[in-house]
């Protein structure tokens, strides 16, 4: 996981869903909105720093601007605020493309955010029960029997954007602003 030392600040923190939907009217007044593409998450932030500390971001900038996938943590967002307490586990394996997941114990609410073992896709709970919850997006990767399911610590997986500017002002203190989006694998 990508960490900056108390040299850099990493501020304006923001994530947004992209979620690709349609919506149409039929003649008869009825509405149909339709999910028309996959959903994943595009994150933007700030690299305030002294310009004599350039070498942590420039490091970064370097090792990341070429699509290789980081991970940094959700800051605010990754600690949950929730009821659930212990660890959730699935309970029978669920192939990819499902959207309801058979849990060994729930008391997570509609619209928290979880993750799985096996892959750091950020999924939602849209609804849910004692005993599953349904997630969207549906499931890009198949999830395992007893696979630890997190609801709290997440972090997201990223690439940054290709169209990033790297300009580097030379100030006392820079600041850079970044773009990623979720690493869909």
């Amino acid at each position: 996981m990508v960490t900056f030392s108390n040299q850099i600040k990493v501020n304006n923190f923001q994530i947004k869903s992209t979620e690709p939907i349609y919506s149409n009217q039929s003649w008869t007044g009825q509405r149909i909105i339709r999910s028309t593409g996959i959903q994943y998450y595009q994150i933007q932030f700030q690299l305030s720093f002294n310009i004599k500390e350039r070498a942590e971001v420039t490091k970064f900038i370097a090792e990341y601007s070429q699509g290789k996938p980081f991970q940094m943590s959700l800051g605010h967002l990754s600690t949950y605020t929730g009821t659930q307490t212990g660890a959730v586990t699935v309970q029978t394996s669920v192939n990819k493309g499902s959207m309801i997941i058979p849990v060994s114990t729930n008391t997570l609410a509609v619209g928290e955010w979880i993750q799985f073992t096996n892959h750091k896709k950020i999924y939602r709970i849209v609804e849910q029960s004692a005993s599953s919850i349904t997630i969207f997006p549906a499931l890009n990767s198949s999830v395992q029997a007893s696979e630890p399911l997190f609801y709290d610590n997440l972090v997201i997986e990223a690439v940054l954007d290709t169209e990033n500017d790297y300009s580097m002002p030379v100030e006392t203190v820079s600041v850079l602003q970044l773009k990623a989006m979720e690493h869909i694998t």
